[in-house]
């Protein structure tokens, strides 16, 4: 568009430059449409690195959280073996005194 044989009249000069501002106005439009749209596309930004922030935290919480119940687990069978040891050990006490009694 803006390579043009050697322009020799007024009419052409303007309807060279009339061409250009139309050109132009489309860029400035553009331009303009992207610079609306800007804030949103800060804000999905803000929103998206807020997303990662809370999947950090979670993660860290699961981190910290996991080994708590682990150690409750691990209290639960240590808790529960030793019901199944003292029953072991009753119902042995039990045989023994049964023999012993007769």
């Amino acid at each position: 568009m803006f390579v043009t044989p050697i322009i020799k009249s007024g009419p052409e000069i303007n309807a060279f430059a009339f061409k250009t501002v139309n050109f132009t106005s489309t860029m400035i439009n553009s331009v303009l449409e992207i610079m609306d749209s800007t804030p949103d596309m800060i804000d999905f930004g803000f929103q998206m690195v807020n997303c990662e922030l809370e999947m950090i935290i979670s993660g860290v919480h699961m981190f910290i959280v996991k080994p708590s119940i682990t150690i409750s687990v691990l209290v639960a069978v240590f808790f529960r073996t030793e019901i199944i040891i003292d029953a072991i050990v009753a119902v042995f006490s039990m045989a023994i005194q049964v023999q012993v009694i007769a």
